[in-house]
């Protein structure tokens, strides 16, 4: 047992070092992320800043144009003041197909990209003016996301806030706006807690596993400091200090405030830097709570099919102003058939059937047809349970309230006991979770974020505990750096040529 016990002290030592220096930095980005996080633009905002959307000279019919053979997504709205197709093939990057003659629109220059930021912005074209190209993502578009909408025009807003507004050259819209604010802020909070170093995180696969690794150190540091911490604890007091005085904890000064801490955060320490490494998805255990593109065909019954649409854009466009004031027009296939999706909000949509069968906007896709398409997207499963949720649950939820309600949640005994939460009004799977996704929420979600619905839906409660949990396992990081310190200094004394030579000869060091 004592062996053992100095093993774990010995690998605690070791490995505290960097992890503490991590350790500490996580917690105080951490509490910078409970309040702004990447610089993004929401969908709310992006649908709400769109230029108006006008589609009476959109005589192009989606047949008729020179398209890629299967395009993944078609979106309709305004590019240069002219209605356009934006269009993202399964493999590629967007590209633009003007709706009013098929002539395909080509790369944004950097005057129709300052318009298009004046246009978002409500700001005079004259005060902006370009700052570069960028041809690849950079800071603050660093995700693999963000390249099918490459390259782009960095256009500024030469305001107070040092605005930035990052135009696609490929769909001529606003993707991301930045600020001075938000980046210090980014700089403060998530760069550092997710280590979103350009040249680490633009390599996806080696960020991945890079924070696994990181993540895994930590863990094992954690590991060996609780053992040895419980197997050093004295229920009995038998540690004897100077003076009548008994402990159950074998230390004094620095050490004795690191074991306690130990026992106060260190398990909530080990919990958030494993459910960290959890989040990273090791071994792909989890499929996370987006569909897959078989089970979003599956459900649509059909691959998008642009000959499909009878229903010209300028028509569709009459018949959605009857029930919205659409900014966007998707076309979707819904139950093997063509649809225009307008959006106002993410919280208003509408389906509008394409092939000329009917005139008007439908309210809500019926639910017997959003039960079939489930069952089609979980291999034919038999339903469980289905409800219509017109409130968020524990894990179709979100804190800015930014996704669509209501909602269907259909669940599906299947092998994997799908569950699928579908928007009703777009005929869209909003999320879904399977049994492996659950635990996942539970294990990243509940653990690292501390999202337990009897906690996070009463705020400021939740803040007051992550922030108290982070200064608390910030200074338990404090002590184990200074500890590591002055251990490593003490080796190095030992291990000291001079030194060995002047105690060998019996005189005491200076």
């Amino acid at each position: 047992m004592k062996k053992m016990l100095g093993r774990f002290i010995v690998w605690h030592r070791l490995m505290a070092l960097p992890s503490c220096v991590f350790f500490g930095i996580w917690f105080l980005s951490g509490v910078v992320m409970m309040y702004a996080r990447m610089p993004e633009l929401t969908e709310a905002d992006r649908l709400l800043r769109l230029p108006s959307l006008d589609l009476r000279a959109a005589s192009a019919f989606p047949g008729s144009l020179a398209l890629v053979a299967a395009p993944e997504r078609i979106t309709l709205g305004m590019l240069n003041g002219r209605p356009a197709y934006r269009i993202l093939p399964r493999s590629g990057r967007w590209f633009s197909i003007y709706a009013d003659d098929g002539a395909k629109a080509g790369a944004l220059d950097s005057r129709a990209a300052i318009r298009s930021a004046a246009i978002f912005s409500g700001a005079n074209p004259d005060r902006l003016s370009e700052v570069r190209e960028i041809a690849d993502v950079d800071q603050w578009t660093v995700y693999p996301a963000s390249r099918v909408f490459l390259p782009f025009h960095l256009i500024a807003a030469n305001d107070p806030a040092r605005t930035t507004y990052y135009v696609s050259a490929a769909t001529g819209s606003v993707y991301l706006t930045t600020t001075l604010r938000g980046k210090i802020l980014a700089w403060c909070g998530a760069i550092p807690h997710w280590w979103y170093i350009t040249a680490l995180r633009s390599n996806n696969s080696l960020w991945h596993w890079v924070m696994i690794a990181a993540s895994g150190w930590g863990v094992l540091m954690c590991v060996f400091g609780i053992a040895a911490g419980v197997m050093r604890y004295s229920p009995s007091k038998r540690y004897r200090f100077p003076g009548p005085r008994y402990s159950s904890v074998p230390h004094v000064g620095m050490k004795r405030w690191h074991y306690i801490l130990g026992y106060g955060f260190g398990l909530v320490t080990f919990t958030w830097i494993l459910s960290g490494l959890f989040s990273m998805n090791p071994g792909n255990w989890s499929p996370g709570p987006e569909a897959s593109p078989g089970e979003v065909h599956a459900f649509a019954g059909a691959s998008l099919d642009v000959a499909r649409f009878r229903v010209s854009p300028a028509q569709a466009w009459n018949a959605l102003n009857q029930c919205l004031h659409p900014k966007e027009v998707e076309l979707v296939m819904f139950n093997g058939e063509p649809y225009y999706l307008g959006r106002e909000t993410p919280f208003h949509e509408r389906l509008l059937p394409a092939d000329g069968a009917s005139s008007g906007c439908l309210s809500d896709v019926p639910l017997a047809q959003v039960v079939a398409a489930s069952r089609r997207a979980a291999g034919d499963a038999p339903v469980l349970s289905v409800d219509m949720l017109s409130s968020y649950d524990s894990y179709y939820y979100d804190r800015k309230h930014q996704k669509p309600l209501p909602v269907v949640r259909v669940r599906l005994a299947d092998s994997k006991q799908t569950w699928l939460y579908v928007n009703p009004a777009a005929g869209l799977i909003q999320a879904r979770y399977t049994e492996r996704s659950r635990w996942e929420r539970w294990l990243y979600n509940g653990l690292h974020s501390l999202d337990f619905p009897f906690l996070f839906d009463r705020r400021p409660l939740w803040d007051v505990v992550v922030i108290v949990l982070s200064l608390g396992g910030l200074a338990l990081s404090i002590t184990g750096i200074v500890l590591t310190v002055r251990y490593l200094r003490k080796s190095s004394k030992r291990r000291s040529p001079r030194r060995s030579s002047v105690l060998r000869r019996g005189v005491a060091s200076p």
